[in-house]
């Protein structure tokens, strides 16, 4: 499916452990689709200069990164990634501050466990792996075993395997917001 997110900003945040296909993959649909998307690291160092396509990768800290310079917000996988975003109080709260805004939010595999830390799974329908299920329902989550979830701005991905399913489904949240159903986004 063809999406139009020319104007459309995306954060993607990661810290050290961050799975960098997760990251290269959806940044390149996305990319691909018009969307300008921006690496928000928490200590991670740096991205590549290129991603798979050539493209360059914008890379800032999460202490210089603001939720309203974004207009959605994806969090790739990685067990360690994810771990040290959600013992990280000012990562926790860039995301949160999606939640609340309700903002799209995508998340892979391991990302979920840092929307689990923000607050952003209650009442929502999450896919992901089994060994996420305890963690999500004791968080008020619905888990679904699936590759691809889609419930109110919040896309979520069992696995990398789903990438294709996940990118689209994020990208059509963000369409949506985009076309006047949610918040407005940039135009800038």
């Amino acid at each position: 499916m063809s999406h139009d997110l020319t104007s459309v900003k995306i954060a993607t945040l990661v810290a050290a452990g961050f799975e960098q296909d997760h990251v290269l993959d959806s940044q390149e649909f996305l990319h691909q689709a018009g969307a300008t998307v921006t690496t928000v690291s928490a200590g991670a160092g740096t991205l590549p200069e290129a991603g798979k396509a050539g493209k360059s990768l914008a890379n800032i800290p999460i202490d210089n990164a603001d939720e309203t310079g974004f207009d959605a917000l994806l969090l790739p996988g990685g067990k360690a990634s994810a771990d040290n975003l959600s013992q990280n109080p000012t990562a926790i709260d860039f995301v949160h501050s999606f939640v609340v805004a309700s903002k799209p939010i995508g998340a892979i595999a391991e990302g979920i466990k840092v929307l689990v830390a923000a607050d952003g799974v209650a009442g929502r329908r999450i896919a992901a792996n089994p060994d996420l299920r305890g963690t999500i329902e004791k968080a008020g989550g619905v888990w679904k075993e699936q590759p691809v979830a889609s419930d109110r701005q919040v896309v979520t991905a069992a696995d990398i395997q789903s990438v294709e399913s996940f990118c689209d489904a994020f990208a059509q949240s963000c369409t949506e917001q985009k076309g006047g159903s949610g918040s407005s986004l940039h135009t800038d």
